[in-house]
C-alpha cells in the first residue's frame, strides 16, 4: 500500500506544477474599450513621455475624427490621415481607468501600426506619469519606423536592475533596466526566437496573434514574462480564456526580465495604448532606416504627407486582465497541447468554463495527497 501511495506521489510531483493562481479580473472587447479607458488629451510631451508631434484628442473629438471606434467586437485606434497638419497630427492615447500590480494581461491585436516616423505601443505605466521612471514601465508591443522586423519588449526602472539568466526564446538587446540607460532604451528584448512572426507587415496578413505579459513579484513569483503567438498558436486554454489562466503552462516565453530582486521600483500600473509620431525614438531613428530616402524628413512627413499613415492603427479584440486568486493554486500538465481548431480569436470567457473548476480540482488533489503523508508515517 505505501509503495503503491508512494509512487502515486512521485507521478503528481513530476507532472504537477504549483504556483499562484490567477483569477479573471476584467475583460473588454468592442464598445467596452470606451468605458473602461480614459482618453488622455493634450500635446505628446506633456508629461515627459515620447514627445512627439502629435495632439492627442479626447474621447468626444476621437469619435468626431473616427479615430477610435468598435467594429464589432474589434476596437480601432488610429492616426488622423488629413493631408497637411502643421501644428501636430490628431491621434488618441488610452489609460485603463484601473490599475494593477501583479497580474497576467492578455490580448489579441488583429493589426499593429506601421509606417516611417509611426511609434506605437502597448504599455503599462505608473499612474502618476510626471514622476516617471519611479514606478516603473514595463513595454509589451513596441516599434518605430517599421525599424525591426519583430517586437521589441522592454522594461524601464528609476534606478539600475539587470536581467540575470534569462530563459526565454528571444535575444536580450540590453540588460540593464535603468531608464537612462542604453540612450534611454531601458532593457530591451527582440521577440525573434521563434518562426512566429511578432511584428510588421507579416503578421498584420496573418491575421494578427496573442501576446501575454505576466508580472508576479509575489515569493515564488517570477517577475516579468511575455509571450507571443500567431493565430492558432496559442496554447489551448488561451483560444477561449476562462476565469483562470496558468502561464507556467504556455512554455519558454519570449522575453523572460525576471527582475524579482528590484520588485520595490514597480508601482501600480495602468495599461496604454497610443501611437505617437516621430518623438524621442522615431525621430531620433529616422535616418537609420529606408524613410529617408522615401520622404525629406520625419517632421515634413507628419505635417505633410498625411496619406503616409493610412496603415498607422490598432486593430485589437478582447484584452483580459488577470489577478492573483489567494485562494487557489496553479497546476499543469507537464506538456501543454495546441490546437488550430476552432476560430482562433480570443472571445468573452463562456458561462460555467472549464477554468472556473480548477481550483477544486487543486483542493482534491491538495486533500490527496496530505493524505497519502498521513499514511505513509
Amino acid at each position: 500500500m505505501k509503495v503503491a501511495v508512494w509512487g502515486l506521489l512521485q507521478l503528481l510531483s513530476v507532472s504537477l506544477v504549483w504556483g499562484l493562481g490567477w483569477k479573471l479580473d476584467d475583460s473588454i472587447t468592442g464598445e467596452d474599450y470606451f468605458n473602461k479607458f480614459n482618453f488622455y488629451a493634450g500635446p505628446d510631451g506633456a508629461d515627459n513621455m515620447t514627445h512627439g508631434m502629435v495632439n492627442y484628442v479626447d474621447m468626444p473629438n476621437a469619435k468626431r475624427l473616427n479615430l477610435s471606434y468598435a467594429n464589432g467586437d474589434n476596437f480601432v485606434m488610429r492616426v488622423d490621415t488629413t493631408m497637411e497638419q502643421p501644428n501636430g497630427r490628431p491621434s488618441v492615447r488610452l489609460h485603463s481607468k484601473k490599475s494593477y500590480r501583479d497580474s497576467v494581461i492578455i490580448l489579441q491585436v488583429a493589426h499593429v501600426p506601421l509606417g516611417c516616423a509611426v511609434w506605437p505601443a502597448f504599455w503599462t505605466v505608473t499612474d502618476n506619469t510626471t514622476q516617471w521612471p519611479k514606478g516603473g514601465e514595463i513595454d509589451i508591443l513596441e516599434n518605430a519606423n517599421d525599424q525591426y522586423p519583430y517586437n521589441l519588449a522592454a522594461v524601464h526602472l528609476n534606478r539600475t536592475c539587470l536581467i540575470e539568466n534569462p530563459k526565454q526564446t528571444g535575444t536580450t538587446i540590453f540588460n540593464d533596466c535603468e531608464a537612462y540607460a542604453n540612450e534611454n532604451s531601458g532593457c530591451r528584448i527582440a521577440m525573434n526566437g521563434t518562426s512566429d512572426a511578432t511584428w510588421g507587415h507579416k503578421l498584420n496578413a496573418k491575421g494578427g496573434g496573442t501576446v501575454a505579459m505576466q508580472r508576479d513579484f509575489s515569493r515564488d513569483g517570477k517577475g516579468v514574462r511575455m509571450w507571443f503567438w500567431e493565430n492558432c498558436d496559442e496554447p489551448e486554454e488561451l483560444k477561449k480564456p476562462g476565469s483562470s489562466v496558468n502561464p507556467d503552462s504556455w512554455g519558454t516565453p519570449a522575453a523572460d526580465f525576471g527582475l524579482t530582486q528590484c520588485s520595490d521600483q514597480f508601482d501600480n500600473h495602468m495599461i496604454i495604448f497610443d501611437i505617437t509620431l516621430c518623438g524621442d525614438w522615431a525621430e531620433d531613428t529616422y535616418s537609420d532606416t529606408t524613410c529617408p530616402s522615401q520622404y525629406k524628413s520625419c517632421g515634413y512627413q507628419v505635417g505633410k504627407l498625411g496619406n503616409t499613415f493610412e496603415d498607422a492603427y490598432w486593430d485589437v479584440k478582447t484584452l483580459f486582465i488577470y489577478t492573483p486568486d489567494e485562494n487557489a493554486s496553479s497546476s499543469t500538465t507537464s506538456n501543454t497541447k495546441r490546437s488550430s481548431e476552432g476560430t482562433c480569436a480570443l472571445g468573452k470567457p463562456p458561462s460555467g468554463s472549464a477554468g472556473a473548476h480548477l481550483p477544486n480540482l487543486t483542493l482534491l488533489i491538495s486533500l490527496f495527497v496530505l493524505t497519502a503523508m498521513i499514511i505513509l508515517q
